[in-house]
Formats: C-alpha cells, structure tokens, sequence
C-alpha cells in the first residue's frame, strides 16, 4: 500500500505536475460532493420526517448505485474540461452550485408532495404569484448542509489559485475519454434491453419502471432529472391509442357498472341551483372537534346534521393539487401522473359536470378570486365546459389574507354575481384563506389558544377554518336573505388535506397534542351536501375517491346516468355497493372487492391518463 502511494505521489509530481495536480483535486471536490449531496437527499428522503435526514439510511439506500451516480455527475462536471484557467472555476463553481440548488429544491418540492418535481414546472411559474410564505415553509435548517463544499473549494483556490489560473491548456482528450466512459457505462443496460432485446442483463429492473422517487434513488437527482427531460419529450408528442388499449377502455366502463334500481336519492334536486365550495385544505379529521370548549366548524357540523354527509373521500389530487381537484370534481377523470392536466392539456375534450347540467337548461360558471393565469385555471375551466369564468380581476381585492381575497370579501361579492345568473344555475367557488402555511393574522384568530398551538401550523390551521367555516355561514345567511338558497342545494368538498400533507414534522414537535391532532395516515376530505329540503339527513360510511363527486351530484341532480356512465371514471355514492378508492400513489382503499375488482381499479390512473393524452371522448 505505501508502494502504491508513493507511485501514485510520484505519478502527479514528476507526470503531472504540481498544476496538474491542483487541477485534479478542483475537480475532484465537486464530483464528490455532489454525489455525496445526492445520498444527503436520500437521507431526507427516506427519514421518517423528511425535514430532517439519517444519512446511514441515505446511504443505505444508494450505495449499491453509486456508480450511476457517479456517472451521471461526471458527465456533467467534464465539460469543464473545455475551459481553461478561471473558465474552469466559474464551471465548476458554476455547476455545483445549480445542481445544488436543484436537489434543494427537488427536496422542498417532495415535502409538499411527497414526489419530485418535473421540468414541465418550468410551464406553470405563474403559480409562484403570492406563495413566498408557503414555499419558505417546504425547507429545513438542516438544508444548509448542501453548501458546506463551497466552502472547502473557496478555501482550496485561496491557497492555490496561482496554481489553478496560470494554466492556458484545455484539456480535450481528458473530456472524450470521461464522456465515452460515462455514456458506456449508463448506455450499457437501455443499449441490451431496447436495441438486443437483452432482458437478462443485469439491472434491467432499474431502468423499466419509471417512477420519479425511484428513478431519484437509482440514478441521482442529476439521473432523475435527465430520465424526466426525455419522459417530457416523449410523452409531449400525441398519443395514440393502441387497439388493445381501446379495448381495455371499452371493458373499464362496462364492467365497473352495477346497473342498481333507482333509489329515494334519484333526482331529488332536480332543477334546482348548485352552488360547489370547495374549501381550500379543508380535511375530515377537524370537522366535529372542538378546541378550548369552541367548535371548529359549527356551520359545517349543522350542514352536515341536516343533510348528506360523506366523510370518507379519499384526496386524489397529484402534481397539480387544487386544480387536480377541480378537474376531478367536474369531469370524474384524475389527474395526469405527471404534471397539471390544466398546463398540458387545457382543451382535451371532457363529458363534464357543467356541460351535461347545461345540456338541461343550466347557466354554469368558475368563479375564483385567484389570477386565471395561476394552475392555467381560465383555460382548463373553460376547457372542461364552464360558459363563465369569473378571476381576481372581477374582484375588488379590498381585504387581502394570506394568498389572496379574504374568503369574508370573496363571499360578499360573490352574492350580486350569483344574482346575475338566470335560474337555474351551476357555480363553481373557491375559498383561498385556509392555505398554508396558515399564518392568519392575530386579529382573526377567535379560540385563544395557548402560545405553543398559536405558533405551530396545526393551532394556525384550527384558526384558519374556523375563520373561513363563519364566512360559509355569513355566507349562506346572505343567500338566504337574498331568496336564493330556498332553491339552491350548496356542495362543500375539500381540495386536499392540508395540515397533514404539508406539516407533519410541525405537529409532532407539540409537547402535548391530542390523539386526534396526528396523522392517521387516511388523507381524507369532507363531502357535504346540503339544501332545506332534505327531510331524511344521513352520514355515508361508504369509501370514496373524489373522482365520485360529479357522477353523485348528476344522480341527485337527475341528470340519467346513461349521458354520464361511460365517461366517469368514479361512482355514485349515493346508489353503490362497492366501498373503495384509489390513490394517486396507485394503492387502493376498499372494503369487500375482489381480486378481480381490485386489479381493475388499480389500472385506472393508467386508463385515465391515456384517455386525456389520447384526447379520448373527442373522438
């Protein structure tokens, strides 16, 4: 071993040179500290709390790809060898600290949404408008650990930068030979399983089943991100259904029929107006508690004593969140596995909620008090069939909390637009106050909570739907004074979970929580409807999915299921015997399926994103 050290000593003294020598320590730093940032991610990642990090399982979990980790950061960092002299630096320094960045930012992304973030992000930056709060609020102290090696090679060009700068030579051949090496040996499985058809080569597995955590964890951040730019390109071109899956389509919708006689619930809205509010982070576990002898949401807790309550929705929202929510809800499909639907695909064809009700005389509208421009919420509401779509624009944004319109100020106005639609009516609305990372201010807050719940997002999200539970109610008082609830049945669903999906780590930082406070791990979100003539109230226990609101709603609106039940993906809970869900990590939720049933559930994410890419009911 002393031998080879000394060869080795001698080799960069006598051949290479001191220079040289310094040269290759450069590049060495960052080759080694990026790779060493990707197990760091890896160690967020798999961490029972993904805002902070357990290295040894970090390198647990990559060490047997630590190769292709290599491969890919070395891919990078050689065109460096291009450049010569403070070219280089810059390089160097240059890429390290952009790959840096965007492993923090991939982990910010995966803390909100427990997967990794897309380049087709880079078409939706209008979302960013008046998410400071909520983004600071994805990241950890512990991420400044991902620039300590800024440090280590400022202080190696401190005392070498004579060493560095002076030299005036690239160094090409060096390049060729890193990029050769690199491209063999990532090139290698992909050149056997898809030009010989080899699917015996060893590692197969890790290069056949895409899947972006996965994908991270095989190859790095810097892997991950260069398998999503070519899953982009691939899937930006149109697709085309094959026979096969066309098949499989037709068969989804044949078979999951239940073909059940009609019940009491069969049109009993029948020509009235519908109001939806969906209620921005709205979860189940708060509805019914009560904090300090206060009830969190009394209004909601009468809606639901007086009318239909389902309380076990399951969230299906993916990457495009709230307006993964809205297309669900009004079209029964779920979202694309990658990317907002609304972005890729805002005039794909839809049977939807406000067009089938405006096929039986409805008005409909989308009324936000967000920018249409944020989720591209004007061209896929429109998109999906909606004739009016009403924005921040038709506000007067005289009260302003958190992301937005204050829900208070957004109700009151929305009373003279709704009196403006002719009977009968379709309205879709949306509450914002209750986002995260919910901080509302002091003079809202009405349960005096003592200073560790105040300071924590659960007590600021207790606070927050309370707040916007008694502007439904200011709400509905107003719709009634005006004479417009006597004929208006009024929805309240939740977009997704939201101090569970976002704050966990906070919740279980409480000295003394309530049992109720934590996780179930049930991401689950109310479903009431409500309207003054429902003479037999009744909560459902039955498992659903949000993709079921629609084909529910057109049940009890009387709209018949044959315009509807080859196109919607979800059920009517109101008529089923079926008790289930499917999540958008492809698990399913159920009670009493069979294996046959189960398997094919499963497959509708599958079936769902092919029909919207496909733009299947234009057809």
């Amino acid at each position: 071993m002393d031998k080879l050290f000394i060869n080795i000593k001698s080799f960069f003294k006598n051949k290479i040179g001191i220079e040289g020598f310094a040269r290759f320590i450069l590049f060495i730093i960052p080759l080694i500290a990026i790779v060493l940032k990707s197990i760091l991610f890896q160690g967020f990642l798999t961490s029972e709390n993904p805002y902070d990090f357990d290295f040894n399982k970090g390198y647990s979990t990559a060490k047997s790809f630590l190769m292709y980790y290599y491969a890919f950061t070395l891919f990078i960092l050689s065109f460096a060898l291009l450049f010569k002299g403070k070219g280089r630096i810059i390089y160097l320094f240059a890429t390290d600290f952009f790959i840096t960045v965007l492993i923090i930012a991939d982990l910010g992304y995966f803390r909100g949404f427990l997967t990794l973030p897309s380049a087709l992000l880079l078409t939706q930056t209008s979302n960013m408008d008046n998410m400071g709060a909520t983004i600071l609020s994805m990241f950890s102290k512990y991420d400044v650990l991902f620039f300590i090696d800024f440090i280590i090679m400022g202080l190696f060009l401190f005392f070498n930068k004579k060493l560095i700068t002076k030299v005036k030579r690239r160094a090409p051949i060096s390049f060729v030979i890193s990029i050769i090496i690199t491209v063999l040996y990532v090139g290698y499985v992909p050149f056997n399983l898809y030009i010989l058809h080899n699917e015996e080569v060893e590692n197969a597995w890790i290069f056949s089943n895409y899947d972006p955590t996965n994908t991270a964890k095989f190859f790095s951040p810097v892997g991950y991100h260069a398998f999503d730019l070519y899953t982009v390109y691939r899937d930006s071109k149109p697709y085309e259904l094959t026979k096969e899956e066309q098949l499989e389509i037709d068969n989804f919708f044949k078979n999951k029929q239940e073909n059940l006689p009609d019940n009491k619930y069969a049109g009993m809205f029948k020509d009235k107006n519908l109001i939806v509010i969906q209620v921005e982070s709205l979860e189940s576990f708060i509805i019914g508690k009560e904090v300090n002898n206060q009830k969190l949401t009394p209004v909601m807790d009468n809606l639901i004593n007086t009318g239909l309550y389902f309380p076990n929705i399951y969230e299906q929202v993916n990457e495009g969140t709230s307006s993964d929510c809205d297309l669900m809800v009004n079209t029964s499909m779920l979202p694309l596995r990658r990317g907002s639907t609304f972005f890729r695909y805002p005039n794909t064809t839809y049977n939807s909620l406000p067009l089938l009700l405006k096929d039986t005389g409805y008005e409909t509208a989308a009324i936000h008090s967000d920018k249409g421009s944020f989720w591209n919420y004007v061209g896929g509401l429109t998109g999906i069939g909606f004739e009016n779509f009403l924005d921040y624009f038709s506000f007067n944004m005289d009260e302003e909390i958190g992301m937005g319109l204050s829900d208070e100020s957004y109700f009151k106005q929305l009373i003279p637009k709704l009196k403006d639609m002719k009977d009968p009516f379709y309205s879709f609305t949306v509450t914002l106050t209750s986002h995260g990372p919910f901080d509302l201010p002091d003079e809202y807050r009405k349960l005096g909570l003592d200073t560790e719940l105040a300071n924590n997002e659960m007590g600021g999200y207790f606070e927050s739907i309370k707040y916007t539970d008694a502007a439904i109610g200011n709400f509905l008082k107003s719709l009634d004074s005006e004479g417009l609830l006597d004929n208006t049945v009024v929805v309240i669903e939740g977009d997704h979970t939201g101090v569970h999906k976002y704050y966990n780590n906070s919740i279980d930082k409480l000295s003394n929580p309530e049992e109720w406070y934590k996780d179930t791990g049930h991401p689950t979100v109310p479903f009431i409807i409500w309207n003054k003539d429902i003479e037999a109230p009744k909560t459902f226990d039955t498992i659903g999915g949000q993709i079921d609101i629609m084909p529910t709603l057109l049940y009890a609106m009387g709209v018949p299921s044959e315009k509807y039940s080859h196109t919607a993906l979800g059920r009517n809970l109101l008529n089923t015997n079926k008790s289930f869900s499917v999540l958008t990590n492809n698990t399913l939720v159920e009670e009493g399926l069979s294996e046959e049933e189960k398997e094919m559930h499963l497959n509708i994410l599958d079936l769902s994103d092919k029909m919207i890419r496909s733009n299947y009911l234009a057809k």
